[in-house]
C-alpha cells in the first residue's frame, strides 16, 4: 500500500509532540519531589554531593533525602559511648585530692595552720569554710578550738578570730609539715615552741608582727570584742614570712590522705548524721546532704556558718578519732591530749561509715589512718573535718 508523503509528515509531527510532552511531565514531577524533600534549613548541599547516594535509593529510582534533623538515632545494636572522665589537668592538691588550679610555688610552699577559736562568743569565725582540712580539739573548760590548715595561703582573703596555741595543735600542724600561725600560746605551748628547731613559727602577739602582719578589726571587735577580732590574710602572712630566717620549700608534696574515687567507707554502714557531746552546750553534729554528696556541720544548735562568705562549713569527708587527754594540775584547768601513739575512729564518707585507727609515731611524723583490716584508709577528694574527741565523749551515729 502506497502511503502519500503527507500522511508520512503528519505522523512525524505527531510523534514529536507526544515525546515533547511525555518530557514536560517527567520533569514537572521530579521538580515536585525535589521541593518536597528540601531541608528546612534550606543547606541542600548534602543532596547534590553525598557520594553514598546509590545507598538511598529506592527500587524506583527516586532519592530519600535524610532527615534534616538532629535526632539522635541510637539503637540497642549501636549503644552511646560511656562518657569520658576528664584527664586532670596541673597539680593535685596534696591537702584535698583537688586539681583545683594550685599553683607550682603554692604547691612547693609549706602549708599554713592557723589557729581559731570556737567558743559560742566568737562566732561566726570568718575564712574558715576555704580551709583544706579543718582540726577541732578541746581546749580548757572542755570548749573547744580549731586549726584551719590551707596548701595555698596566698589565697586566704581573710581569717579571723586568730587565737592562741596548745602544743597538741602544734603535732597536728607538724604532722603536715605546717607553718603554724597563732596569736600567743599557753604556758606548755611556749615550752614546745623553744624546743622546735624544726618548726616554722608565727605568732602574731610578738612585735612587730601584731602591727605589720596582724589587725584587729573594728567591726568584729565592736561586736565580739577585742580577742575574738585578730585577723590576718595571704598577703599579709606573706609579710611574716619573710621577716623569718627559716625556709618554706617543701619539695616532697606529701598527700594528707589516700584519695581515690571510691573511699573505704564505699560499703560501709548507711548513715545520716552524726553527733559528738563535748559538753553540754556544745554538741556539734553533721547531717549528709545527698544533693551536694557533702557533710554540713552544726554547732550550738545552729548553722556552723562561716561568717566571710555567710555559707554554712560543708565538707566531703568527715573523720572522728578518740585520743587520750589529760586534765593538767594548772591554775587555768588547761588540759594536754596525747597525739602521738595510736587509737581509735571513724570516718564518714557519703553517707557511709567505717571503724579506723589512726596513728602517729612522733611529734613531728604524719598522722596515718587504716581501716580495721589494716589497709590504708582511701578518702574521697574534697575537705575534710576532723574531729578529735577523748576515749569516752559521747558519739551518736544515726
Amino acid at each position: 500500500m502506497k502511503i502519500s508523503k503527507a500522511a508520512i509528515l503528519l505522523l512525524c509531527i505527531i510523534f514529536t509532540l507526544c515525546c515533547a510532552a511525555c518530557k514536560d511531565t517527567a520533569v514537572s514531577d521530579t521538580g515536585a519531589d525535589t521541593e518536597q524533600s528540601q531541608n528546612p534549613s534550606g543547606d541542600n548541599t548534602e543532596n547534590n554531593t553525598n557520594d553514598n547516594t546509590a545507598d538511598n535509593t529506592t527500587n524506583n529510582g527516586d532519592i530519600q533525602t535524610p532527615p534534616a534533623d538532629n535526632t539522635d538515632n541510637t539503637t540497642e545494636n549501636n549503644p552511646p559511648a560511656d562518657p569520658v572522665t576528664p584527664t586532670p589537668v596541673g597539680n593535685m592538691n596534696p591537702l584535698t585530692g583537688l586539681y583545683d588550679g594550685i599553683s607550682d610555688a603554692a604547691l612547693n610552699h609549706r602549708p599554713v595552720a592557723v589557729m581559731i577559736g570556737n567558743s559560742y562568743s566568737a562566732l561566726p569565725q570568718q575564712g574558715i569554710g576555704s580551709a583544706d582540712i579543718i582540726y577541732e580539739m578541746l581546749a580548757e573548760g572542755r570548749i573547744t578550738r580549731l586549726m584551719a590548715i590551707y596548701q595555698d595561703y596566698t589565697k586566704i582573703e581573710k581569717i579571723s578570730g586568730i587565737r592562741s596555741a596548745r602544743p597538741y595543735f602544734i603535732d597536728i600542724a607538724q604532722s603536715y609539715g605546717a607553718a603554724f600561725v597563732h596569736f600567743g600560746a599557753s604556758e606548755p605551748a611556749v615550752e614546745q615552741i623553744a624546743l622546735r628547731d624544726d618548726l616554722i613559727d608565727i605568732d602574731g602577739i610578738k612585735w612587730p608582727l601584731e602591727e605589720i602582719a596582724f589587725y584587729r578589726d573594728a567591726d568584729i571587735k565592736a561586736s565580739l570584742g577585742s580577742e575574738h577580732s585578730v585577723s590576718t590574710n595571704g598577703e599579709l602572712l606573706k609579710v611574716a614570712f619573710d621577716r623569718q630566717a627559716k625556709s618554706l620549700e617543701q619539695t616532697d608534696h606529701p598527700s594528707a590522705f589516700n584519695f581515690s574515687d571510691s573511699s573505704s567507707a564505699a560499703n560501709g554502714n548507711p548513715m545520716t548524721k552524726v553527733q559528738i557531746t563535748y559538753k553540754s552546750n556544745h554538741k556539734p553534729y553533721f547531717v549528709y546532704d545527698q544533693a551536694s554528696g557533702e557533710y554540713l556541720r552544726y554547732q550550738y544548735n545552729q548553722d556552723h556558718i562561716d561568717g566571710l562568705t555567710s555559707e554554712q562549713i560543708s565538707v566531703k569527708n568527715v573523720l572522728i578519732l578518740r585520743m587520750h587527754l589529760d586534765d593538767l594540775d594548772h591554775y587555768l584547768d588547761i588540759v594536754d591530749i596525747q597525739t602521738v601513739g595510736s587509737g581509735l575512729g571513724y570516718y564518714f564518707c557519703e553517707g557511709k561509715y567505717v571503724e579506723i585507727t589512726w596513728q602517729k609515731d612522733a611529734y613531728n611524723s604524719p598522722i596515718t589512718y587504716y581501716t580495721l583490716d589494716g589497709k590504708e584508709l582511701v578518702c574521697k577528694p574534697g575537705q575534710t573535718f576532723v574531729s578529735v574527741v577523748t576515749e569516752d565523749n559521747l558519739i551518736e551515729i544515726e
